[in-house]
Parts: C-alpha cells; sequence; structure tokens
C-alpha cells in the first residue's frame, strides 16, 4: 500500500484533545423560512463578513479574485467559487484557511493555499471538494474528532503533510460511480484526490491509482487519482440565452432597448447576435450588460465580416436567478418581440423601454437576440 508522507507525523500529533471533541459545536439547524444566496464581495467585502452574516442552510458565492483571509465557519453553509479553482483564491497568509466549527459544511471550488492547516475540521458530515488545496506550511487538511466527511475530487500539491484525520473514519471518495473521461476514454468508477505524493500505479489506464493512499488506519483514499481532477472531466457546454425568431418582427425600427435578464442556467457568452428582419441590415452597434460589480461592453465593427455578432470586451457569465441590466442599441431593421416579458428556454429578457428612432417610447419591444460563446 503506498503511504501518505503524513502519516507518521500525524500519528504522533494524535494528543487527546480534552472531550470537547466532536461536541464543540453542536450546532441545532434552526428553522430557516428560506435560504439566501449571498455574494462576496456584492454583499460583504469579505468571505468571513459573509459568513457571519448568514444563516443556517443559505449559500455563499466567492467571485473571481485573491482573498487573503483566514475565515471560521459554525454554520450549515455552502461556500463556493464562482468559477472554480484556478479564478478564486483564499489564502490563509500564515493562519488556518478554514476551520469548520459546524456540521453539514459544503466548501466547493477554491485554491486554498498559504494557511497553517489549509482546511481544519472539527463538529461531522462536511463536504470538501473540486478545491486545490495547496503550499500549505503545515496539512493541506486536517480533521479532529471529526467523523463521516467526504474530501474528494481535490488536488493535494506541495503542502508540508497533505492530510491528518484523528480518531474516527471518514469517506476519502466520491460515495456514487462517476462517469469521467481520462485521455480520450470513458470510464464509470469512484474517484478520491490527486495527491501529490502517490507513488502507485495505474496498469488498466482508467486514471485511478490501482493501490490505496493512506491517511491513518481508518482514513483510506480507494481511488486515488493520477492526475489532478481538472483532468478527468470534458468542459461542459456552454449554454445561451436565445430570443429566437418572433413569428411577427414588426413593427420593425431602430432605436435603444433598456431592459433586464434573469437566467435559469449558468450562461457563458462572448458574442452577441442579432436577427435580422429579412431582406434589411438589422444588426446591434453596441449592447451592454452590466450587474452590480461588472460590466461588459460590445460595439459594431460595420458590414464586414460576420457582422451580425459583436464581441464583448470581457466574457459574459450570467448566473442562475440573478437579475442583469442590458443596454442594446440596434441599427436598421432587428426582429422585434412585442412583448413586455418573453420566457425562452434558459431563462427571461424584460423590457423597460425601448426608444425608437423617432423618438416614440414603448413597453413591450424586444430586439430579437442570442447571446453565445
Amino acid at each position: 500500500m503506498a503511504v501518505g508522507g503524513g502519516a507518521m507525523m500525524c500519528e504522533a500529533r494524535k494528543v487527546v484533545f480534552t472531550v470537547f471533541a466532536s461536541f464543540l459545536i453542536l450546532t441545532a439547524f434552526a428553522s430557516v423560512s428560506e435560504a439566501k444566496t449571498i455574494y462576496v464581495p456584492d454583499d460583504y467585502e469579505k468571505i468571513q463578513w459573509a459568513v457571519d452574516n448568514a444563516s443556517d442552510g443559505d449559500t455563499i458565492i466567492v467571485r473571481d479574485g485573491i482573498y487573503d483571509e483566514s475565515i471560521t465557519v459554525s454554520k450549515h453553509l455552502t461556500i463556493r467559487s464562482e468559477n472554480g479553482p484556478e479564478n478564486c483564491i483564499v489564502n490563509g497568509t500564515g493562519s488556518d484557511v478554514f476551520t469548520l466549527e459546524a456540521d453539514g459544511i459544503r466548501i466547493e471550488g477554491f485554491t486554498i493555499t498559504g494557511g497553517w492547516y489549509g482546511i481544519h475540521i472539527l463538529s461531522s458530515n462536511n463536504t470538501i471538494i473540486n478545491n486545490n488545496i495547496r503550499s500549505n506550511n503545515g496539512e493541506g487538511i486536517v480533521l479532529e474528532y471529526s467523523n463521516n466527511n467526504m474530501i474528494c475530487l481535490n488536488n493535494f500539491v506541495n503542502n508540508t503533510y497533505n492530510a491528518c484525520s484523528s480518531y474516527l473514519t471518514n469517506v476519502w471518495n466520491s460515495t456514487e460511480p462517476i462517469t469521467y473521461t481520462y485521455k480520450g476514454s470513458n470510464f464509470t468508477n469512484y474517484m478520491g484526490n490527486y495527491w501529490d505524493d502517490y507513488t502507485g500505479s495505474d496498469t488498466n489506464g482508467d486514471g485511478i491509482g490501482e493501490t490505496p493512499y493512506i491517511i491513518d488506519e481508518n482514513n483510506i483514499d480507494n481511488y486515488p487519482l493520477i492526475e489532478r481532477f481538472e483532468n478527468y472531466f470534458m468542459p461542459t457546454p456552454s449554454q445561451i440565452f436565445d430570443t429566437g425568431r418572433p413569428e411577427n418582427p414588426y413593427p420593425s425600427i431602430s432605436g435603444k432597448f433598456v431592459g433586464t435578464i434573469r437566467t435559469n442556467t449558468k450562461i457563458i457568452a462572448t458574442k452577441l447576435y442579432t436577427y435580422a428582419c429579412e431582406g434589411t441590415g438589422g444588426h446591434t452597434e453596441h449592447a451592454l450588460i452590466c450587474n452590480k460589480t461588472w460590466c461588459a461592453y460590445a460595439e459594431w465593427d460595420g458590414y464586414k465580416g460576420d457582422w451580425m455578432n459583436i464581441s464583448f470586451n470581457k466574457t459574459v457569465i450570467l448566473m442562475p436567478y440573478e437579475t442583469y441590466n442590458i443596454t442594446i442599441v440596434t441599427g436598421s431593421y432587428p426582429q422585434i418581440h412585442h412583448t413586455h416579458s418573453l420566457k425562452t428556454e434558459n431563462g427571461w429578457i424584460n423590457c423597460t423601454e425601448f426608444t425608437d428612432a423617432n423618438g416614440n417610447k414603448y413597453d413591450d419591444w424586444i430586439p430579437a437576440i442570442m447571446l453565445w460563446s
């Protein structure tokens, strides 16, 4: 069996703490009328401030950036990055990065670095998934008198010791088989974590090591990954936001549309396409999409090349059930949906005001467009 580099050190560190142990935080999950979603830094500048102001059952979404913080969580929360660990880094600057003092916490999609412990788990039943846990000065993850946590699909890289778990048993792989793609072939198997000090082999080429990775006698990753977890999954196709063509696009004239978009799925777009009325050069002169923290701008480049598409100056990422402001200044004759609110397959677009080229104002004109990549 391949033994993790921190196993012997972990044994030496198993000091019997006072029996406040797993009873350190016995959080009774208060009944919550409605769980809410909190955004960092939109609602609170720091992750810890968002945690402090959250209630049991809430979700905290952390947008792209570097956060120099040591975070203590003593509530039943989901804390995840908006766009994955490469885009969201939490640096403990020498202190423990995440300390979990309640049951049922989920930490997902961060690069967790620069701490003494990357993650320090104290009460049970927490989920740690899809994180890069790297370059921490002590252990990447430590579990003290903590049971039945699930730790899977994480990368443990360049920590002094990768993991230490004291006395109780935890789950170090997915609880159900996962279908994944590895080196061009599809497989279905349980999946553990990537450990940079794993020395086992993969003779059948499925990307899963044949010998377990040992944390201690009760904590074993039976399905260690040969490569980092991101190498096992094909990129998810980007969803588009498409109003489609209206049954009757007339009357139509150029003008300025101001409205909102609210999606029911994650949309990733780099371009805006305009449906033109037949026989015209209908297009969008320029467009602006904004929320409270960012704006993306696109401008038409004339009748050349793919003139019905304009490209944004940054990737547009629309998160489900969040409202975004959109402004579209059209040229010539775009197809128009004559309705105040239009439901599409992936969400809704609403008209606040359309001012046509003659100065007439409408609250039920929506240009026919598609956001796509």
